[in-house]
């Protein structure tokens, strides 16, 4: 469609006005005084919606009987226009007098009669009639009180091809929706609201018929609209480009015949409301951040409004005032107990790394091998660490989260069993790997399960809490592994893993929940698979959080196919790999400082086994402490972002040529939301303290004599503290990005963070010996600076990056 045709050759000035440079009559949005409170060229992009999906834009999810109802009120529309016994509600009386009448409108009303009945095998011959006819109005050109009449023609016309001769899912159809959405929007450009109205002052009659007219058009395409999505399978969506229009006015407003009885009925409703006209939203289910005082008032002005308005107002309250489903029906007190449930089971992948280290000399010992060698079965477990999410963390995205888990305990579960048997330095390597294979992954599945019952607002804090939980054993991991070593040999550390995962296996199998959304939606779907439907049935019927299970099953997210290859995919994409980059290299570094405490505290001050271990306590103290409370600081930070955000995105929008303001704005702006500002802003802040810490180990260790123990003890507690901070942000930040991919996300991100890990290891020890231990963290930390470069490019480019690859996925 040319929108140069609508947006400016359908107000054309006559000949008269042109010549004498006057204004024109002819241009209704200046004789009339209309204005638009809304952005209006989002009306003609909303058929768009359900292939590119637009940030910010929210699904409504229909339960059947709604449909219908929809369904069945505008056929009604449709036959009352047929059957000659009036007009649609959208249509006001007066437009149909002889004076009035449009000729879009007139030839409407006549030609749809044809519709009523027609014989059998003319249904073909009646339909290439209005779809000629419909050509027409879409070709010509039309000044603007003609275009709505055009408008709403056109919408008539559409919905007789729907629901009278059966033009159910045809191309012609598709085009149809997208045309009347132009026409839609080019109608909307004439004006949606009186500037009286928003001063509130009573507008001229004809003014004011004009806007009503065209905004209840306008509410009955959206309800058509989705009345053809939901019969193609498609998703719905809020029209929150409506935002800011006034709802249906009262019946004695819409039904007045005469200026005097109008006159008189708009006083009324002037006094009525004397704060201001009452919005289409004000409708919409009320918000979740409403306080109650807020609820209360809204809830006031709604009974208000409904106290007079017709039947078409009472249909558009039945429709937009379905409460919105909950994101997830899970109460408080479940969610905790599900994070703390994988919480715990993210403990494994520490214990299994960190209990190992007080244990390494005397494995060497035991073994004979070198150390050096020892230090190996690190690096081999950290590399199938970073490899193993990489196949679980796609299974448990399409087979379910419990599914997943269950899997890998029972492999973690074997190798422990084995490694407790171990007599050889290649089985213990080979065990090490597949222990690795089988705890690895509780941090990707976790992370993928708080992606699926917590929003951004409050994701921050739960994954705080989650990155506090699976770290418990970097601080009690090296003590418990001292203790079995020095007590009961170091093949007690295996038997005790054994028993630990057994055991909560057992008790994982019991009280957690499938929450997989492409399985059980927002948790209100049953599935049929025994393994996901125990224990959610429980759950559903002990939450406190309000749902209705009669209205059907809240819609289910996509399923996928099993894709090993994502998590690569999204570390090799530009918009993550920056700052998963970056994160990697702090990963490692910190990884190097773990790995060379037990060596360098043995050799430097002379350590027993389970000193060592009580030295990685202030580590893992840190490392709680600072997952704590950055997950707080993530959602008070969000949500001080978002109000910043919103608040100047509504001003912005609120102020029109003339500094006029001209209503509320047409969206909520979160296309726009810097969501690098909201997660990535304080992560420079915790990286410079980290390497300052780092520092601060490298020099004081070199020189035991001078320097006290504790100093090197306390600089492992900042870098545990900075370290998981910044892990912490960067984790709940790709969550945020790939929320429906989260366990893919989370398990790219340990692919790399691993593989790093893994090579710093491996030479952390030489490099030390061979430039000593002070100038080699010097290094480390040098590398950690230019790693910095990371966040600058992800902070700078990453929303255009997002954006693109949200097209290319879509398009």
């Amino acid at each position: 469609m040319k929108h140069a045709r609508y947006s400016t050759s359908r107000q054309k000035v006559c000949h008269q006005c042109f010549t004498a440079k006057a204004r024109c009559d002819r241009k209704t949005g200046r004789s009339l005084e209309l204005f638009n409170p809304i952005n209006v060229d989002q009306i003609s992009n909303r058929w768009l919606n359900s292939y590119i999906p637009v940030p910010g834009q929210k699904v409504k999810d229909y339960p059947p009987t709604v449909s219908a109802f929809i369904y069945r009120i505008l056929k009604s529309y449709v036959a009352v226009a047929m059957r000659g016994r009036g007009v649609p509600p959208f249509i006001h009386p007066l437009q149909i007098t002889a004076s009035s009448i449009r000729p879009p409108l007139s030839t409407c009303l006549s030609l749809i009669r044809i519709c009523e009945r027609p014989f059998p095998g003319s249904q073909s011959a009646a339909s290439d009639v209005l779809k000629r006819e419909m050509n027409n109005l879409y070709e010509q050109v039309h000044d603007d009180i003609t275009l709505l009449a055009a408008f709403q023609a056109y919408l008539i016309y559409a919905m007789a091809l729907f629901f009278a001769l059966d033009e159910i899912s045809t191309p012609f159809l598709r085009q149809v929706m997208m045309n009347l959405q132009d026409i839609a929007c080019s109608s909307s450009r004439g004006g949606l609201m009186c500037v009286a109205e928003q001063q509130r002052s009573r507008p001229r009659w004809e003014c004011w018929i004009a806007v009503e007219a065209k905004r209840r058009t306008l509410f009955t395409m959206y309800l058509f609209d989705s009345a053809l999505s939901t019969r193609d399978g498609q998703q719905t969506f809020l029209g929150t480009e409506l935002r800011g229009l006034p709802a249906p006015s009262s019946g004695c407003l819409w039904r007045a015949r005469t200026r005097r009885g109008w006159q008189a009925a708009y006083n009324v409703d002037l006094a009525d409301w004397p704060e201001g006209c009452f919005h289409i939203d004000e409708l919409w289910p009320i918000p979740s951040e409403f306080g109650e005082e807020q609820a209360r008032e809204r809830r006031d002005r709604v009974d208000r409004w409904l106290e007079s308005v017709d039947e078409f107002g009472t249909m558009m309250y039945a429709v937009t005032s379905l409460p919105e489903e909950p994101y997830s029906i899970f109460d408080k007190r479940q969610k905790a107990l599900i994070v703390f449930i994988v919480s715990t089971a993210a403990t494994f992948s520490g214990f299994a790394s960190n209990i190992y280290f007080p244990a390494l000399p005397t494995i060497a010992g035991d073994l004979n091998v070198s150390v050096e060698l020892i230090n190996l079965t690190v690096t081999s477990y950290l590399i199938f660490q970073g490899i193993a999410p990489s196949l679980w963390g796609p299974i448990s995205d399409v087979k379910g989260r419990r599914v997943a888990y269950c899997c890998t305990f029972l492999v973690f579960l074997g190798a422990c069993i084995g490694l407790a048997e171990t007599k050889n330095y290649v089985t213990l390597i080979v065990l090490r790997c597949l222990q690795s294979t089988g705890s690895a992954s509780t941090i990707a599945i976790g992370s993928g399960v708080i992606g699926d019952i917590t929003t951004r607002a409050d994701r921050g804090g739960f994954m705080g809490i989650f990155q506090a939980g699976l770290l418990v054993p970097v601080a009690v991991g090296p003590v418990i592994g001292g203790a079995l070593a020095g007590s009961l040999g170091w093949r007690a550390i295996f038997l005790f893993l054994a028993i630990y995962s057994a055991a909560f296996l057992a008790l994982l199998s019991l009280l957690l929940p499938e929450t997989l959304r492409s399985i059980v939606a927002n948790g209100s779907r049953t599935p049929s698979n025994p393994i996901a439907r125990f224990p959610l049935l429980i759950y559903q019927k002990a939450t406190k959080v309000k749902w209705n299970p009669e209205a059907g099953p809240s819609q289910l997210a996509a399923r996928k196919r099993i894709d090993v290859t994502g998590p690569l995919r999204i570390l090799v994409s530009k918009h993550a790999a920056p700052i998963i980059i970056f994160l990697a290299v702090y990963y490692a570094v910190w990884q190097m400082s773990i790995t060379a405490m037990s060596s360098l505290f043995e050799a430097s001050y002379g350590l027993t086994q389970t000193q060592i271990g009580l030295t990685f306590i202030a580590n893992g103290v840190g490392s709680m402490v600072g997952t704590l409370v950055t997950g707080r600081i993530l959602d008070v930070d969000y949500r001080r972002v978002k109000a910043r955000h919103e608040a100047q995105f509504t001003q912005s929008n609120n102020i029109e040529a003339g500094n006029i303001n001209l209503g509320p704005s047409s969206t909520d702006g979160t296309e726009t939301f810097p969501l690098e500002k909201a997660r990535l802003r304080l992560v420079p802040v915790f990286s410079l303290i980290q390497c300052l810490s780092i520092l601060l180990f490298g020099w004081t260790i070199q020189y035991p004599a001078r320097v006290p123990i504790a100093v090197p003890i306390v600089s492992t507690f900042v870098t545990g503290w900075t370290a998981v901070s910044t892990q912490s942000v960067v984790m709940t930040y790709l969550v945020d990005v790939f929320s429906d991919r989260s366990a893919a996300a989370s398990a790219s991100l340990n692919l790399a963070r691993c593989l790093f890990a893994a090579g710093g290891t491996s030479f952390v020890m030489p490099l030390v010996d061979s430039v000593g231990v002070g100038l080699a963290f010097t290094i480390c930390v040098i590398v950690q600076v230019v790693a910095l470069l990371g966040v600058g490019v992800q902070w700078r480019f990453a929303p255009a990056w997002r954006r693109e690859a949200e097209g290319k996925k879509h398009g």
